[in-house]
């Protein structure tokens, strides 16, 4: 029987490294983000799809790859400091809500040991 060998992944450096976490944090993109970066860097995207790809993709109707939207990120310091932007504040807003359901979790596991202590106080 044949033994695969299976190697870690070796470290990732330099530019490698920069495109790699870019590459994390474009995951991470909404519908919406990839719209507005469709949007905004049109005319970079030119070089790498279509005018209707584009279209397609202002328009929602088709997304940006992360592959795509990388390739801005690699010639444009106006996109990578977009996408950076962008992937704050969409990480800030999912911090909000996750910070509100946290709240409401809490007060609702407060209201049902208010309301045990209150029925063993009526047994």
């Amino acid at each position: 029987m044949a033994v695969v060998e299976q190697k870690a992944n070796p470290p990732v450096e330099g530019e490698e490294e920069i495109i790699h976490l870019f590459f994390k944090v474009v995951e991470g993109l909404s519908r919406e983000a990839r719209e507005e970066f469709a949007e905004l860097f049109s005319e970079e995207l030119k070089e790498l799809i279509t005018g209707t790809a584009i279209s397609k993709a202002r328009k929602g109707q088709i997304h940006l790859s992360n592959k795509t939207i990388i390739n801005v990120i690699l010639v444009s310091p106006r996109a990578r400091k977009w996408v950076l932007q962008k992937a704050k504040e969409e990480a800030l807003r999912t911090l909000e809500l996750v910070e509100r359901l946290e709240k409401m979790e809490k007060e609702k596991e407060l209201t049902l040991e208010d309301f045990m202590e209150e029925a063993e106080e009526d047994e």
